[in-house]
């Protein structure tokens, strides 16, 4: 009877060692499968984020480029202007410069 109960006592110890060492391994599996989808998470947030950033530049760049143009199509309206004035204009408003800020008798 003594040899039963000792018997029964290392059955009992023995499926308690593999009840452990499943749920040990179980854990283990569970836990590096939580590594894994928080890895892929992390990597979907992450293009998901460059993604709405690339477009905000692209939108800001749109912008940009919608206020500049027509400051840069004046710009160059008014250079056009100022290359297009004749040389006979041009040399009376140099006069007219010099004239104001040189005064008659040669001092400034």
């Amino acid at each position: 009877m003594a040899m039963d109960a000792i018997q029964i006592v290392k059955e009992a110890e023995e499926k308690a060692r593999e009840i452990l060492d499943s749920t040990t391994a179980a854990a283990k599996r569970a836990a590096e499968e939580a590594v894994k989808n928080a890895d892929e998470e992390y990597h979907r947030i992450l293009t998901q984020a460059e993604s709405e950033a690339e477009m905000i530049k692209n939108r800001a760049i749109e912008e940009g480029e919608a206020i500049a143009k027509p400051i840069l199509e004046k710009g160059q309206s008014e250079a056009e202007a100022i290359r297009g004035i004749d040389s006979v204009k041009l040399d009376r408003i140099v006069d007219i410069i010099i004239e104001r800020i040189v005064k008659t008798d040669g001092n400034s």
